[in-house]
């Protein structure tokens, strides 16, 4: 694991790696979700549903907006982010209860670069593959004048959050968390943590 990182646009080849990396960002957390979603009628593994969705066209949840680390041809990680528009739009009335505590933290990044998912496979994990998203981040940032970055992170993430203090993020805002259908996330709060 000595090999250079190379950093690329997604494909949609690259849909199951995507869903794959987002569902490790989250702890589990978006299969318990696209479990649910109506999309899972005759697929029986949520993250199938979830590449189901990455390979979606339209929306900021797309393969479109990540950015793909990879060393020797292998995805070791993965930036999934997009920019806010200037005014935060409206929360749908049915949105799960457990989304809408990320939603409200995610309008509260309007007019910023917000990074959905950023995820390392476990083995590339303290190898420097985080910082370089990170450093995509900051310049699609600056390409789209935005007026910060913003994310969004469990409160008991704490190797997330040293990273994301060192790289100049702080907590601006946090919600408590709300259950997602199998008991997870485990902290107490969501953070919103941002760098101007």
């Amino acid at each position: 694991m000595t090999a250079a990182i190379s950093i690329r646009p997604a494909r949609k080849a690259d849909a199951s790696d995507i869903a794959l990396l987002v569902n490790i960002a989250a702890h589990g957390g978006p299969a318990d979700g696209w479990a649910h979603e109506q999309d899972a009628t005759d697929t029986y593994n949520p993250i199938e549903v979830g590449r189901l969705q990455i390979l979606r066209e339209d929306g900021a949840f797309t393969w479109r907006n990540a950015t793909m680390a990879e060393s020797d041809g292998e995805i070791v990680g993965m930036l999934l982010g997009y920019r806010e528009p200037d005014v935060a739009g409206t929360i749908s009335p049915n949105a799960p209860p457990y989304l809408r505590p990320l939603y409200e933290l995610e309008g509260e990044a309007a007019g910023m670069w917000f990074i959905s998912m950023l995820g390392v496979y476990v083995p590339w994990r303290s190898k420097g593959v985080g910082s370089r998203l990170l450093d995509v981040a900051e310049q699609k940032a600056r390409e789209t004048a935005a007026s910060g970055i913003a994310l969004i992170t469990e409160d008991i993430n704490a190797g997330a959050r040293r990273l994301y203090e060192r790289r100049g993020y702080a907590v601006s805002a946090k919600r408590p968390m709300v259950r997602f259908p199998n008991g997870r996330p485990h902290g107490q709060d969501w953070l919103l943590m941002v760098k101007e």
